[in-house]
């Protein structure tokens, strides 16, 4: 009698998951291949090596200072020796924020990344959310992260938990 029940249980089960329908995606292809997402990729790889030429322009100055402070330490007074390494310390202190605040984690390089591409990421969305109506999913997953893209609604629980959780 037991077989009976969960060989019945297990018959209900696949008719259930037969009828939905599962699809995914692969985002790291689709933002290689997606025309809008090259260009932003380039026009930010473009300004990055702006800056990257800047650092190395406020590096060979730094360096610049310390092969002379080095090379006159000798002949000049205690005095041109503190005005020297007072400049190289505020170069250094310059190019250490602009360090921070063109590649640090608020920095103008995140936030150029957030301007370019959050129009694609939203458009991108939208196609998702289109296709899988068109098609009729009823879940559509990320092959590389294992997100979760799209759900139709009426499988949402949240209410019935909040509901739940509430009482």
């Amino acid at each position: 009698m037991k077989r009976l029940i969960t060989f019945f249980i297990l018959i209900i089960s696949i008719a259930m998951f037969a009828e939905m329908k599962f699809a995914y995606i692969n985002s790291d292809k689709v933002l290689a291949e997606y025309s809008e997402a090259k260009k932003a990729k380039e026009e930010l790889g473009k300004w990055n090596k702006e800056q990257e030429n800047k650092a190395m322009q406020m590096e060979q100055e730094i360096k610049k200072l310390e092969d002379e402070f080095k090379n006159m330490s000798v002949m000049i007074s205690e005095e041109k020796k503190n005005e020297k390494m007072q400049e190289g310390q505020k170069k250094l202190m310059e190019y250490q924020q602009f360090k921070e605040m063109t590649w640090g984690q608020t920095g103008e390089f995140y936030k150029k990344n957030q301007t370019l591409m959050q129009p694609i990421i939203d458009k991108i969305n939208e196609v998702i959310k289109s296709v899988s109506e068109k098609g009729k999913y009823d879940y559509v997953f990320d092959a590389n992260t294992g997100t979760l893209l799209f759900a139709k609604p009426e499988y949402e629980i949240t209410d019935e938990i909040l509901k739940e959780l509430n009482k």
